[in-house]
């Protein structure tokens, strides 16, 4: 991640952009993809909601089966942990309202 988007991850376009052209690309393929945090010191809410609460809410499944972390921080797990749990229940609302006939919220 490093290498990709430096030492701070604070860009939600850029995590969007590199969530729909190389991530979802990968699992389209059934691959793995392993997001490594060496030498990232810090992430904001916008770049991992983004990134990570998105793929979250649209492949939960794939999450927990095709997607690995490595050498989180515990800052950068927090912003991980949140976002992932902020994903997925919106996937889980997202299906209860389709599954009710209501339109979906933006």
């Amino acid at each position: 991640m490093k290498e990709l988007f430096g030492t701070f991850l604070g860009d939600g376009d850029e995590a969007n952009a590199f969530r729909f052209n190389e991530v979802e690309t990968k699992l389209a393929l059934h691959g793995r993809v392993i997001f490594d945090f060496d030498g990232v010191t810090n992430m904001n809410e916008s770049f991992a909601h983004a990134l990570f609460g998105n793929l979250a809410e649209d492949h939960p499944d794939d999450l927990v089966d095709r997607v690995r972390f490595k050498n989180c921080s515990p800052l950068i797990r927090g912003f991980l942990v949140s976002a992932v749990a902020h994903g997925i229940e919106r996937g889980k609302r997202l299906a209860r309202s389709e599954k009710e006939g209501k339109p979906r919220e933006a």
